[in-house]
């Protein structure tokens, strides 16, 4: 079956002058209609898909930086606290060197309600020593100055809880519950 190019032209030619104009106009409506429905529009969907995943993803990329940023924190933190490990004397006990420390600082062991010594090995390769202090009667200096002693001495040593009560009596005064810790490595 052919298709006749004349058929056409010749109903075209047979239709009166008004029939013709409704004719262009109707095809070119059509042409329009088709042009704006199946290439304009599709093309500005995708324009405002394209842009709205752009934007999608530099968020994504935003994020994936920060986690990264924070990572590299984290990975610094981490080399910093394992260097503080390598250097720790094995020697080293806790006790003994808070119990002197504090004495020192509080001028005498009278203030010294209780000083309790735990241990308990975290994620199988490092062991966590820490004392528990509990202290009476201390001023604000003497517990600035302790503490002070505690994590800047030579020791990797942290004060992980402290609650600081005001006394009732003697505002000027406190009483002091810390406890003081380090980490070692396991013995294997």
């Amino acid at each position: 079956m052919n298709f006749d190019w004349r058929q056409i032209f010749n109903f075209y030619q047979r239709l009166s002058p008004r029939e013709r104009t409704l004719l262009v106009a109707a095809g070119v409506a059509v042409f329009c209609i088709g042009l704006y429905s199946f290439i304009w529009q599709p093309l500005a969907d995708g324009r405002v898909l394209l842009a709205r995943q752009i934007g999608s993803k530099e968020k994504q990329l935003e994020n994936i930086q920060l986690m990264r940023e924070k990572y590299l924190e984290l990975l610094r933190q981490f080399e910093a606290s394992q260097a503080v490990l390598e250097k720790a004397d094995e020697k080293f006990s806790l006790f003994p060197h808070i119990e002197s420390t504090v004495s020192q600082v509080l001028g005498g062991r009278d203030k010294i309600l209780s000083m309790n010594p735990q241990s308990k090995i975290i994620g199988g390769a490092y062991r966590e020593e820490s004392v528990e202090l509990k202290l009476t009667g201390i001023s604000l200096k003497e517990l600035v100055d302790m503490l002070y002693q505690i994590e800047k001495g030579p020791h990797p040593l942290r004060v992980t809880r402290l609650q600081v009560k005001k006394r009732y009596r003697d505002p000027h005064t406190f009483d002091v519950t810390a406890t003081v810790s380090m980490l070692k490595k396991a013995e294997a």
